[in-house]
């Protein structure tokens, strides 16, 4: 059978961390910057958590041995402190993780979806099956890649933006394959559902500096949110539904590639409860049954007309990847970890 196209956009978030990984240049290697967490620290962290849910929790496997001693030691430490680690290391064993899970992820995550988590009886996540952690995954991939991607600007010279989401080639153009209708919000639209609660959870906790654009290298807080906003405006209230596009937000220039700036935070805070509000009731009454929809034409050559389920994957992999941006830049400027992802309460189903 296809895999499911969230296991499709788990193995293209695989993708997008190495990537990211590559996109970091040497001296972002090397030590944290500020109150961030080393790049090295944050690959090992994601290919570790990536291990466990997918490699052990769901497919019985064993931890990673690299990384079972990179976890003992890190427990060890006093709670908030950081294993020092070695970026190439951590490189290694991310990319060994990554090619175990995609193994998985191809030959068993669509039969396996519904099946119970045993390890988790007992727990604040009993009950959350395999599909859940898959879901999750992809959420906590996408987010440290956006986190990569601002340790990478801070040392960068130029414009290099990293343009997450890339091409996404496993999980694009997939949807007739792997989803098949059944009449309820399939889980792809639910993770969407997730993404967006988790990108306003973020914005809503940006300290002043961070809404600004205190950081000269990268993007304000008020140019990421309406960027987000455009977007979503664009995919679902023009494109899928045929509507007029929001007069600020056209007017903003918060496409990519457009100029930095940095647009009012709360004006882009507003416009993004705005076109969130007016696309909610059209990705609520998805059911998979028009998918395969033609809607947008692509932006890059090569590619045919993206359809519906390519709208969904691409703004779930796309508002991640913001959040963990927007999360290590509020980070500089002195907020909390917001720990993302957090509940996914609509993949969960609670």
């Amino acid at each position: 059978m296809a895999a499911p196209l969230i296991a499709r956009l788990v193995i293209d978030a695989q993708t997008e961390v190495m990537r990211a990984i590559e996109h970091v240049p040497g001296p972002g290697r090397e030590r944290a910057i500020g109150r961030l967490n080393s790049a090295g620290w944050v690959i090992a962290h994601a290919a570790e958590t990536h291990d466990y849910w997918i490699n052990v929790d769901c497919g019985g496997g064993e931890l990673d041995p690299w990384l079972a001693e990179w976890s003992t030691a890190q427990r060890a430490l006093p709670s908030g402190h950081a294993l020092p680690t070695a970026y190439g290391e951590a490189a290694e064993a991310f990319g060994r993780v990554a090619e175990r899970a995609t193994a998985y992820l191809e030959q068993h995550a669509g039969a396996e979806a519904d099946d119970v988590v045993r390890e988790f009886d007992g727990s604040a996540w009993e009950g959350r099956t395999r599909g859940y952690l898959t879901a999750r995954a992809a959420a906590h991939l996408f987010a440290h890649a956006g986190e990569l991607s601002v340790i990478a600007s801070l040392v960068l010279w130029g414009d290099r933006d990293l343009g997450l989401p890339g091409r996404l080639a496993r999980s694009l153009g997939a949807g007739s394959e792997a989803v098949e209708p059944t009449g309820e919000l399939p889980a792809v639209a639910r993770l969407l559902l997730d993404a967006r609660g988790e990108f306003r959870r973020v914005a809503a906790a940006a300290p002043v500096p961070a809404q600004r654009g205190a950081f000269a290298r990268l993007n304000s807080g008020g140019w990421i949110v309406a960027h987000a906003a455009e977007q979503d405006d664009q995919y679902w209230t023009v494109h899928a539904q045929g509507g007029q596009p929001d007069g600020w937000l056209a007017a903003a220039g918060v496409r990519f590639g457009d100029e930095q700036s940095a647009p009012d935070y709360g004006l882009s805070l507003a416009a993004l409860d705005g076109s969130f509000g007016r696309s909610l009731p059209f990705i609520e009454g998805l059911d998979g049954s028009e998918f395969d929809r033609a809607v947008r034409k692509s932006r890059v050559a090569g590619r045919g007309d993206q359809t519906i389920a390519d709208l969904l994957v691409l703004q779930t992999a796309h508002l991640f990847a913001l959040s963990g941006e927007l999360a290590a830049i509020s980070s500089l400027a002195g907020a909390e970890d917001p720990g993302l992802p957090g509940r996914l309460a609509h993949v969960a189903g609670s």
